[in-house]
């Protein structure tokens, strides 16, 4: 069985840990931020009060695997936001920071195994422990719970995928049938300091209309989910 939800909001901003006078956002949710929100809606400890770079909630998460799909168009959206000045307060009290946030995002994602149970409890019942944002504290998110379906191993070949693609060994795309395609690198996994462990390359539609039609896809688990079909990524 999978678990599945979708989270709205009027912006999102999954930053790119690299860039540093402005804030700029990777097109799609990261699976770090997945994590992130999974902990928060469940209550997982991150053990911040002991160290605030702490990840904790990340050994809970094993067992656990992911798919996402975007079910509102790729829009971007700029601005500049007041910041305390907190490494040279004497000069100016604060600082403006440019941002690069995704406009009026909606997902829809796919859980299932490790944390899976205790997700579907507390969305069935329509509650959360923690505030649940879409990557940053003030893109706050509305969650809407979708159901528990059934997943079923899929024996063609050649399918429609509804969900970003890892991009895995052997994996083909016709990219034509797709209307194009975008492939970008993502974080995957961090350990519990908060540090990246692994990353992988993913393949994605800007417009949620358009499905990336795969003519081979290797060592890629894909399983039909109710009515879509879902690619995963690996569990954590």
């Amino acid at each position: 069985m999978a678990t599945v939800f979708e989270a709205s909001a009027a912006i999102a901003m999954f930053r790119r840990p690299y860039t540093t006078t402005s804030s700029v956002s990777y097109p799609v949710p990261t699976p770090t931020a997945v994590a992130g929100l999974l902990a928060a809606i469940t209550g997982l400890d991150n053990g911040c009060q002991e160290q605030g770079f702490a990840a904790r909630y990340w050994q809970y998460l094993q067992g656990t695997r992911i798919a996402i799909q975007m079910l509102a168009p790729l829009k971007w959206r700029s601005e500049t936001i007041n910041f305390w000045n907190v490494k040279e307060p004497q000069k100016n009290p604060h600082i403006q920071v440019k941002h690069q946030f995704i406009s009026r995002p909606r997902y829809r994602f796919y859980v299932q195994g490790g944390i899976e149970e205790k997700l579907k409890k507390y969305l069935s019942q329509g509650t959360f422990v923690y505030t649940p944002y879409l990557g940053v504290a003030y893109a706050v998110a509305d969650i809407k719970y979708c159901g528990h379906y059934p997943w079923e191993p899929v024996t063609m070949e050649q399918l429609d995928v509804s969900t970003v693609v890892p991009y895995t060994g052997n994996l083909e795309v016709d990219i034509l049938s797709s209307g194009g395609s975008f492939r970008e690198r993502i974080p995957f996994r961090l350990n519990q300091d908060r540090s990246l462990v692994e990353t992988l390359p993913i393949l994605y539609q800007t417009d949620p209309n358009k499905k990336l039609r795969l003519l081979k896809r290797g060592e890629l688990d894909v399983t039909r989910c109710g009515e879509d079909i879902v690619a995963w990524f690996p569990a954590w």
